[in-house]
């Protein structure tokens, strides 16, 4: 079934991708129809975000607490896009940044991530970025404009694009990177970059094609030293017990794992932790649950 889309007055946009397969007879024309559909909603989605931020004067790019890696580096490409569109941008968090990776990365893009709070009062509208779970809504002050993030996001008044052909939130911005038609900087074409692979877990969470071509689009402009120096990173001793509870508490049918462990510090870590299940033997679809901040996640 091809994903519906379906919109609202309220200027408020989750973007993520969808997945169709084809094969047989006729599935090269099926094919050529569907990426042509692709490449339509693509322009549709960059318009209407370029739409909705450019009318701001200064907007807020909010990360979820403990960011994942493809996070950062998806809001620091979505500055550079609101800076060609003459708006003020600033990365921000929704709590506190303990993880190890997440701080070097921060260190190494010269991003300043202060935790999103009162501050917020200072802009005019917010763009929540990346994550898996409940979208923040920081009591409309200021309202969220945009939800960017390549796994479906329930979000009410919004328009959805809904599937997920994206392996990142990172391939998403890059693309609409290489849309804006200008060449990204240096720094800001590696983070991406590194983002896709560290989404990815080196490509070997891809969804489709479009992490490659956002990838290869990226690779021109990118430094590969620093892409080098960042691919070995760390683990937090909290990401590594829930990863040790999500193997314990695991159950399989046939090719899938299933796990619930409990309390987690963050959604990464989650996202770690099904990641590894992946990685079992015999395992081709995985998911894992838990609870952050009395939310399931």
């Amino acid at each position: 079934m091809l994903p519906e889309v379906g919109a609202v007055s309220t200027p408020l946009i989750a973007l993520v991708v969808g997945t169709v397969a084809v094969g047989g007879a006729g599935g090269y024309a099926l094919t050529t129809v569907l990426r042509r559909r692709r490449a339509e909603s693509e322009d549709e989605d960059f318009t209407q975000l370029r739409d909705t931020i450019a009318g701001l004067e200064s907007v807020a790019l909010v990360v979820p607490e403990n960011p994942s890696v493809d996070a950062l580096a998806a809001a620091i490409g979505l500055r550079e896009l609101c800076n060609e569109w003459g708006v003020t941008a600033r990365i921000l968090a929704e709590d506190d940044v303990t993880s190890d990776d997440a701080k070097a990365f921060c260190n190494l893009f010269n991003v300043s991530l202060d935790v999103a709070g009162d501050s917020l009062d200072d802009y005019d509208g917010a763009v929540a970025v990346g994550g898996g779970g409940t979208v923040p809504s920081f009591a409309n002050r200021p309202p969220v404009v945009a939800v960017v993030r390549h796994r479906p996001a329930a979000v009410d008044h919004s328009l959805v694009v809904a599937g997920n052909e994206a392996g990142s939130t990172s391939t998403i911005v890059a693309r609409f990177v290489e849309r804006a038609g200008s060449s990204p900087e240096q720094d800001v074409a590696t983070a991406l970059l590194y983002g896709i692979r560290a989404g990815t877990r080196e490509f070997r969470r891809v969804r489709s094609r479009e992490d490659f071509r956002a990838a290869t689009f990226l690779q021109e402009f990118a430094d590969q030293g620093t892409i080098d120096a960042l691919r070995a990173p760390g683990m937090s001793g909290e990401t590594f017990d829930v990863i040790g509870q999500a193997i314990a508490n695991r159950e399989r049918r046939a090719s899938f794992a299933v796990t619930n462990v409990g309390s987690v510090p963050s959604a990464s870590a989650l996202e770690e932790a099904a990641d590894t299940l992946l990685r079992l033997d015999g395992v081709s679809s995985a998911a894992a649950f838990g609870v952050h901040e009395d939310t399931v996640v």
